[in-house]
């Protein structure tokens, strides 16, 4: 029996939507307290979600992600929604937390800063994965992951800006195709696993998950919006036919070379469509380096 879904024909982590509804303050601001169970204030969206590395690394190596949020504290919150299964997912989300420390050091060095007073103005980077695959080996849908001393457990803290203590790192992951009412009990997350697995809500909503759902109707859209979903959905609907057919060509090539097969035609696809580098990796679940190859 196919699975029954609030909106059969989108899906709130399509690129587009999944943007419409974390460029809404209020919105961000409550996800990010709902999931890292911190106190947030309100929340600034950061401008520009791209992150290009130093001139002297790899000339056509980036990363982009999809929502970069500062807290009133100063801490920054990346958040990222990946739709295909990607072996080295977390080490990716290891880049982009290195890749904004060492952005962020930039915008504060200046010839009068010493190394000391520029690591005094620090504020610690934490990320968020929205995962409509699993990524971890057990039945949890919901992780967060923060240093700790090994022998006593304890959580480790550090000065940032301000003279506030705060986890120097944390990530949390939402694996939405293993979400269960019963093992996720708190309301907080539960509203957001919810609203994010696009099935038929299982509670009752609040005010925030009402006006994020209401972000999903097509009828309030721009003109411009329509068209980039109909362009997203067409890539979508391209991705899930090429993963099927690699699924009958697997019998013949192996699955594993028949499925990087067809990752790669659609990708080269996309490419002639002159889709954005990051845009392609995270819909093919290639490596940026694997997409520029094909270029």
């Amino acid at each position: 029996m196919p699975t029954q879904l609030r909106h059969p024909d989108l899906s709130p982590t399509m690129d587009l939507i999944a943007k419409k509804i974390f460029h809404k303050q209020h919105l961000t601001a409550d996800f990010i307290r709902s999931v890292l169970n911190i106190p947030v204030v309100s929340v600034e969206i950061l401008d520009g979600t791209q992150i290009q590395l130093a001139e002297y690394d790899h000339p056509n190596f980036y990363t982009a992600v999809d929502v970069c949020a500062k807290l009133e504290d100063g801490t920054q919150v990346i958040i990222e929604v990946q739709v295909t299964k990607q072996r080295s997912f977390f080490n990716r989300m290891l880049a982009y937390l290195a890749n904004q420390i060492t952005d962020n050091l930039k915008r504060l060095k200046t010839d009068q800063n010493k190394t000391h007073t520029l690591y005094s103005k620090m504020d610690p980077v934490y990320c968020i994965a929205i995962l409509e695959k699993e990524h971890f080996n057990d039945d949890r849908a919901f992780h967060t992951l923060s240093l700790y001393d090994e022998e006593t457990l304890t959580p480790v803290y550090s000065d940032f800006h301000g003279s506030s203590q705060r986890p120097p790192m944390k990530f949390a992951f939402l694996e939405l195709n293993k979400y269960n009412k019963d093992r996720i009990t708190e309301y907080h997350l539960q509203k957001w696993f919810e609203f994010f697995s696009n099935k038929p809500f299982d509670i009752e909503i609040d005010p925030v998950i009402k006006e994020a759902e209401g972000l999903l109707d097509q009828t309030q859209w721009t003109k411009e919006e329509k068209r980039m979903f109909d362009q997203e959905r067409r890539n979508r609907d391209l991705y899930e036919g090429a993963i099927a057919q690699a699924t009958y060509d697997g019998q013949q090539l192996g699955i594993k070379q028949g499925i990087q097969k067809s990752k790669m035609e659609m990708a080269k696809a996309m490419l002639k469509d002159k889709l954005d580098i990051p845009f392609i990796a995270k819909y093919t679940g290639l490596t940026t380096d694997e997409v520029l190859s094909l270029q």
